[in-house]
């Protein structure tokens, strides 16, 4: 058998074959008196010396490493990535109900009445036509939040929204969220 040899610190030294502990790739190591390398490259010998355990990810299946400390955390024995993998798996058509909180999919859409009305608010304040998004609001025209038929609602500024919460009293009109101007005083403010 042919003996090997590897240069170490510029000198030919006397090598063997061996296979890495952890990856079990072979690599030449120098024939030692002391202590032999047991590992193929410093990365080995780290993951080697590391406690942590290889587990796949719930939702895409990418392996990860977490410490026996950080599984223990785990509620329902579910393993993620990120933590965008563990929103996209919890979500309604995700792939882990089991972590949903119990309140997802048990609302009314009382509060989906501003994405019902996305044309609407393209077009601008009904009464002084500004465009400006982030200015405009959805109003319900009869005061009740629960209608939120598009026949109930209107795209208004703020200024305009409160001029449809203005309550007279003793003498002057004052803003009260709860008051519903009469829509015939609506355009004398």
């Amino acid at each position: 058998m042919k003996q090997l040899y590897i240069l170490e610190s510029g000198i030919k030294r006397k090598a063997e074959k061996h296979n890495c502990e952890y990856c079990g790739k072979e690599f030449s190591r120098r024939i030692s008196a002391k202590r032999a390398k047991k590992y193929c490259s410093k990365k080995c010998s780290t993951d080697a010396s590391s406690k942590k355990i290889k587990v796949k990810c719930y939702n895409c299946g990418k392996e990860i490493k977490r410490s026996p400390s950080k599984l223990k955390l785990s509620k329902h024995g579910f393993y993620f990535c990120s933590r965008d993998c563990k929103e996209e798996a919890q979500k309604l058509d995700g792939k882990c109900p089991e972590i949903r909180p119990s309140h997802f999919g048990t609302g009314t859409g009382e509060h989906s009445y501003r994405e019902s009305m996305k044309e609407e608010i393209k077009l601008g304040c009904i009464d002084c036509s500004i465009t400006t998004e982030y200015l405009l609001k959805v109003h319900h025209i009869d005061g009740n939040r629960k209608n939120n038929k598009k026949s109930n609602l209107e795209v208004v500024c703020g200024n305009c929204h409160t001029k449809r919460h203005l309550h007279f009293k003793d003498g002057k009109w004052i803003f009260w969220t709860q008051a519903i101007t009469p829509r015939e005083l609506l355009h004398t403010f």
